[in-house]
This record gives C-alpha cells, sequence and structure tokens, in this order.
C-alpha cells in the first residue's frame, strides 16, 4: 500500500497543499480536506482514498466558486447548474453543491421569480417576463404565476413607455411602427399595444386605420 511521504503548503495559496505519495507529487488538496480526513506524513492511502479526497477538495473549492457567484446577483437552479458545468466539475460535484446552496437558501427558484417580475414590472409585460423567467429555468406554473399583471397595471406601464419612446419625435406613420414593434418586444399584449396606438393616431393625419392590424 502507497504511504504519504510528504505534505507541503502551497506558495501562492496557504488554504491548499501538495500532497506527495511514495515520494512523488501525487495531488493537491485542500487544507480543510486533509485535517478532515486525517491525512498526515505516513498515512497508508489506496486510489479509492486518493480520488475521494479528490473530490472532497472539488467540493469544497466549487461551494466557494458558487458563492462568489451568487455573490454578484441572485441565480436560478438552472444559471448555478450551468456555471458549475461549465467549470467542468464532476456531476457528483456539482449535485452536491445544488443541494448546499438550496438547503441554506441560497438557491431558491420561487423566491428569485417573484423578485425578478416585480423587478421587471414597470418596463416588461407579462409575456415577455414569463419568457425570461422559462429561459433561466423556472417552471411553467411559477412563471405564469409571477408574471401575471392586471389590465390597467399593464396599460399604465405600458403607456408611461409609449410617452418616453415618443418624446420629440414626430407621430408619423414610421414612428408608430416603431413604437408598436418596441412595445410587443417589451412584452405587452396586442390588445394593449393596439390601444395606445390609437391614441397616438388621432394626434397624426397621415396615419391609415389599419395599422394596428
Amino acid at each position: 500500500m502507497s504511504k504519504i511521504t510528504d505534505i507541503q503548503p502551497q506558495k501562492r495559496n496557504k488554504n491548499r497543499v501538495n500532497v506527495y505519495v511514495d515520494g512523488e507529487y501525487t495531488l493537491a488538496l485542500e487544507l480543510l480536506t486533509v485535517m478532515k480526513l486525517g491525512l498526515k506524513i505516513g498515512t497508508e492511502v489506496t486510489e479509492a482514498d486518493l480520488a475521494a479526497a479528490t473530490e472532497d477538495t472539488e467540493k469544497s473549492v466549487a461551494l466557494e466558486k458558487a458563492m462568489n457567484y451568487i455573490a454578484r446577483g441572485s441565480k436560478t437552479s438552472l444559471q448555478l447548474r450551468k456555471y458549475l458545468t461549465d467549470k467542468e466539475y464532476a456531476p457528483a460535484v456539482v449535485n452536491y453543491v445544488m443541494d448546499k446552496m438550496k438547503y441554506y437558501g441560497y438557491v431558491d427558484d420561487k423566491a428569485y421569480a417573484e423578485a425578478y417580475a416585480r423587478q421587471n414590472s414597470q418596463t416588461k409585460g407579462a409575456r415577455r417576463i414569463k419568457q425570461e423567467l422559462l429561459q433561466r429555468g423556472i417552471n411553467v406554473a411559477d412563471a405564469e404565476h409571477f408574471s401575471e399583471q392586471d389590465d390597467e397595471t399593464s396599460g399604465e406601464n405600458a403607456e408611461r413607455l409609449a410617452q418616453r419612446f415618443m418624446r420629440g419625435k414626430s407621430c408619423d406613420i414610421k414612428t408608430l411602427q416603431r413604437l408598436q414593434r418596441y412595445l410587443v418586444s417589451r412584452g405587452y399584449d396586442f390588445d394593449v399595444v393596439n390601444g395606445i396606438l390609437r391614441k397616438y393616431k388621432q394626434r397624426a393625419t397621415d396615419i391609415p386605420t389599419d395599422i394596428d392590424d
């Protein structure tokens, strides 16, 4: 059976050590892994022991990276899983980190959906918000529930965006066509958009009556 013959702290990272087995450098581990597993000079190890130690270190590093990632802004389960997978962590490591982050409440898709919908409700319609939530991995039921907007609020928000868009612009057919595309792209229903367009049509003389068809 092989033996650990030396454990040396890394020069650039005091929280990691280089482990030598049978006189040769074998792997780098987190210091916490070494302490947790009771590894020291003279400890006999198998290939399975070294593999388990490596996985434990990868879990610690991946968990730290996940914490730093969400510190820059809330993430969904899908976003965090993709981030870890792109870092090429093993599936077992990714699943471990995901379980930890969910258990301690650092990743909560329902809370994310509620907050995202609330933060974007004044500048985006329900359709756009729902689409973006689905793209972020929120399930259909929650995406539909949290993206809901009553007609009055949706109309008021769309009207405010239209006023901002039209500020300083002439009320001609090309401008209103651009306004129509803009409001639709923001996720507002066609009924809401066409209602706003009808108001602007009344201010111009060169707008055909079928612009909202």
